[in-house]
């Protein structure tokens, strides 16, 4: 800073006294600002002092900040998945141990005493298991997904192991817009679900449906379209959908821009399909296309040229938890539900559930919760059924019918016509092209013998036996699950289906029935989870028993159970890897923003303290020059 010259002259000595105290003011202040900006580092203090700079300023240090707090959640999250890698990195050692069992204790390798030994150890692995599957890394069960306070897995009675958390990962942003998964949840990690039961129910669209929730939850990127008349009289509008939430409020825009004089347009659901809109002119045809830059008409599915009315395109609305199951299918819903239900059996547990009570889907699934038969429930990833699978591991489960046509409605009957006889017996099928055939007698004493070569589903099987003879009609039974067969022969005999093993793997092993009854076969194709510890239940059941063709199955199970983990494994290793990588950009981002932040913040310490150096020595002149200036008087002008 410099000092303004004293001016010589005959001046008051107030006047000149004046501008030297004004000048050391001003002096001492910069002295003191230097002096600040040495202390601190700082370029300024308000943003009013260097107010570019102040906006740069704090633009960069919220980046810092930001940058900083995803610094921290890659630390946690590499701590969390470097803990859950550890916690299972005795699953793989467990699962070999017991797949050396399934190898020794076939056929007649092992004695009776030997595969209990097994059987008691087998024991003690899914112990091990459990401890492994409720990990806990300070207060954090690690496998519960969302569910992290309670330990994810426990023992119930039947021997089976239940899973209490959920299928939730949860996420963490690691950088910007960089969401990362923290987890894996127990029903990933150890393949602890049933296999869902769910199929595409197509609900119907409704005026309430939301434009979100179409084509599956992929929902429509609404903009301009235009509607033309061709009357008489002809008329074209621009409408804008933009602000449209509902199909209802795309119904009203529409039917608005024409409500002035004729002719005018009504807007429903096509009553043909109800899975699409109807556009009707009151004269003429209608043609509706997109504005420049909308897709709005195509992806409402009513993109046409000029008709007498427009039928849209099926839309794909997504199922929701206020979605009415009347609604369900098209509109057709699921059937009466008064006297009828779900025939649910899961492990020790059968009930009919009464779903009398539900008229949306958030009421079916609060019923099926009440019922505590140890159900997952939720909708499908894709958003177009429900899906529900069993909690327990070494349990057989299964969805039926009771009377009706609800579990088929609802798509989660877990026998049907399209299941596939490969699948059957938990796997092991029934062989339809070997030797046996389906050997039924009649109760007019007719003998029945039907080939079942290259029958696929139980579908095929149903209809080469109602093809077989004009008296007897297979069917799926009303209650439950399996296949019922109905004798119309009109004999006064007892009859039914000769037992072999291709008739005991189709569940029709019910040897004989009274004339005028029906023989109503077994469920063979309960669902069970495939995970360790469903292998680790059956293995134990298997040993006990000397069930040969079980340990034959599980050795291919438990092989493809380690290959299915190793995946497991590789993935935590994946995203510890980019968490890794992850890291060294926020620390060079971290270097890259402080380098900024210095360069319009932080002051030149060498630069401030010349300066203040040579201030300091200014303010010392000032002062000498001011005492000898203010000491004079008017003799020393004589």
């Amino acid at each position: 800073m410099s000092i303004g010259p004293i001016l010589p002259g005959r001046i008051p000595s107030s006047l000149s006294s004046g501008r030297i105290i004004g000048n050391l003011n001003k002096a001492n202040y910069a002295m003191v600002f230097l002096q600040d900006q040495i202390a601190t580092g700082n370029k300024f203090f308000l943003p009013s002092e260097s107010p570019s700079d102040a906006v740069s300023t704090i633009s960069l240090q919220r980046l810092i900040e930001r940058k900083s707090q995803m610094q921290n959640n890659v630390r946690d999250n590499q701590v969390l998945l470097d803990q859950t890698e550890q916690s299972i990195a005795s699953v793989a050692e467990t699962l070999n141990r017991a797949n050396t069992f399934v190898l020794g204790a076939i056929g007649d390798s092992a004695t009776d005493a030997e595969r209990t030994a097994m059987a008691t150890e087998v024991s003690t692995l899914i112990q091990s298991l459990i401890a492994v599957g409720n990990s806990n890394y300070q207060g954090r069960f690690l496998f519960g997904g969302s569910e992290s306070i309670e330990p994810p897995f426990e023992a119930v009675d039947g021997g089976f192991v239940r899973y209490n958390g959920d299928k939730t990962e949860i996420n963490a942003f690691v950088n910007f817009s960089f969401l990362l998964p923290n987890n894996i949840n127990g029903a990933d990690a150890f393949n602890a679900l049933s296999p869902s039961v769910s199929t595409d129910t197509d609900p119907a669209l409704t005026l309430q449906t939301k434009i979100s929730d179409l084509h599956n939850g992929s929902g429509v990127n609404l903009g301009s379209i235009q509607v033309a008349i061709t009357g008489p009289p002809s008329q074209t509008e621009t409408i804008d959908l933009t602000n449209a939430e509902t199909i209802n409020d795309i119904k009203i825009i529409i039917e608005d821009a024409f409500s002035g004089a004729l002719p005018n347009i009504t807007v429903d659901i096509d009553p043909g399909s109800n899975n699409g809109i109807r556009i009707t002119p009151s004269a003429g045809t209608v043609a509706v296309t997109d504005q420049e830059g909308s897709r709005a008409a195509f992806g409402l599915g009513i993109e046409s040229t000029a008709a007498a009315v427009v039928n849209g395109t099926d839309i794909d609305p997504q199922i929701t938890l206020k979605t009415n199951l009347a609604d369900l299918n098209n509109g057709a819903g699921i059937g009466a539900t008064a006297g009828n239900g779900l025939k649910i059996t899961n492990g020790l547990k059968s009930q009919v559930v009464d779903i009398s009570s539900a008229t949306t889907v958030e009421d079916l699934f609060n019923v099926l919760e009440a019922a505590d038969l140890d159900l997952y429930i939720d909708l499908n990833d894709d958003r177009t059924g429900i899906s529900i699978s069993s909690r327990l591991s070494g349990a057989d489960f299964s969805i039926g019918e009771n009377n009706g046509t609800n579990a088929t409605g609802l798509g989660i009957r877990t026998y049907s016509g399209n299941t596939v006889l490969a699948d059957l017996n938990l796997g092991q099928g029934a062989d339809v092209d070997g030797d046996e055939d389906l050997e039924l007698t009649l109760s007019d004493g007719t003998a029945i013998s039907i080939d079942l070569a290259g029958a696929k589903t139980i579908q095929d099987v149903i209809d080469a036996i109602t093809a077989s003879d004009p008296n007897i009609t297979a069917s799926l039974n009303t209650v439950g699950n399996g296949i019922t067969l109905t004798d119309a022969s009109g004999g006064a005999s007892a009859w039914g289906i000769q037992e072999n093993n291709l008739s005991v793997a189709l569940g029709l092993d019910n040897a004989t029935v009274p004339a005028g009854n029906t023989l109503v076969g077994e469920d063979n194709n309960p669902l069970q989870a495939q995970g360790g510890f469903a292998l680790l239940t059956r293995l134990q059941s298997a040993l006990l028993n000397g069930d040969d063709a079980e340990l034959n199955l599980l050795g291919g199970a438990f092989t493809a159970e380690i290959e299915r983990f190793s995946l497991v494994r590789t993935e935590l290793g994946g995203r510890s890897k980019v968490i890794a990588e992850t890291s060294e950009r926020l620390k060079d981002d971290q270097v890259s923003l402080n380098a900024q932040l210095s360069d319009v913040y932080h002051v030149d310490l060498t630069e401030a303290a010349t300066r203040l150096t040579q201030l300091n020595a200014t303010i010392q002149a000032t002062l000498q020059v001011a005492s000898i200036t203010l000491n004079l008087s008017i003799f020393n002008f004589l």
